[in-house]
Parts: structure tokens; sequence; C-alpha cells
């Protein structure tokens, strides 16, 4: 389990999210998204064409789950319970932030401008807003022990995951 100011400090890296939505008679529809978390908050971007816009345009107000995950051992993760709202249309300035969280200062305005460039505007955009209502977390880093931490510094040194 994670305390709270490490769970708030997780949330805030770089991480890629996995947004589960319910579907009825199928499989959960799942996804890999960025996101934007300001302590209260997630925010997902997605087009206003894919199944994962329909899937709640169509439901209204659903409860999902978001998975946040290190990539690196010792691994950590946290699964963020709460229900999907749909909020305010596109933003472009949401695109630039959440590019430029993954990307860099640099290469998240060129992303966007490419994206702006492309023909896929924001006005095509749909924001997702969770807001949880409980977390589950685990960190493996404490098992691991001194030494497993220190064999997996080194590890992340020597083998660094690759792109």
């Amino acid at each position: 389990m994670m305390t709270d100011a490490a769970l708030d400090s997780f949330l805030h890296g770089r991480r890629v999210a996995v947004l589960a939505i319910p579907r009825p008679a199928k499989p959960p529809l799942t996804s890999p998204v960025w996101y934007e978390y300001d302590g209260s908050r997630f925010r997902i971007q997605v087009e206003a064409a894919s199944a994962k816009a329909k899937a709640l345009d169509r439901r209204g107000p659903t409860p999902v789950s978001l998975t946040i995950q290190s990539e690196v051992p010792p691994y950590r993760y946290a699964v963020a319970y709460g229900t999907a709202r749909f909020g305010a249309g596109g933003n472009a300035e949401l695109r630039r932030r959440m590019a430029r969280r993954y990307f860099g200062r640099l290469a998240g305005d060129m992303y966007a401008a490419e994206e702006e460039k492309q023909g896929r505007h924001a006005d095509q955009l749909r924001v997702i807003e969770i807001v949880p209502e409980r977390f589950v977390t685990h960190d493996f880093r404490p098992e691991a022990g001194r030494f497993g931490r220190l064999y997996f510094a080194i590890y992340r040194w020597l083998r660094p995951v690759p792109a």
C-alpha cells in the first residue's frame, strides 16, 4: 500500500494508464491512455468517434477503473475506481499540456502542432473526467529489501526499458 503523499507523487509521474469501461454482454473495453491528474480528478482526452467516447456517450456517467503502473521493477501500481463523465469538449490546451508531459516541451509542442496540421482539431475530441472514489495500491519496493532495490537500480541502469 502507498501513503497518500507517495500515491500523489506516483500519479503525477509520467505514466500511461489503462482505462477499463464496462460493456453489457461483452468484456470491458480497455485501452491505454494519457492522463492528467490535478490531485482530485483525472482528465483523459479521446477522439469523439472512438469506442471509448461512444461507450461512455451511450451510458452517461459510468463506473470505470483506471490502472496506473510503473514499468520497471520493483513494481508499483495504483487502480483508481470512480465514475467517468464527459467534461467540456475537446481542449487544445489540455492536448498540449499532456503532449508536453509525455514527450517534453519541444516534442510535445511539435506533436500538438502535427495533430492540428493533420486535421485532428480539438473540436473532434472529448474530455473524460474521472473523480476517484477509492484507490487500490501496492508498492513492491519495501518487499525487495535494500539489496533488491540496489540490484534493480543497477539492472535498470544497465538494461533500460526499451521504447
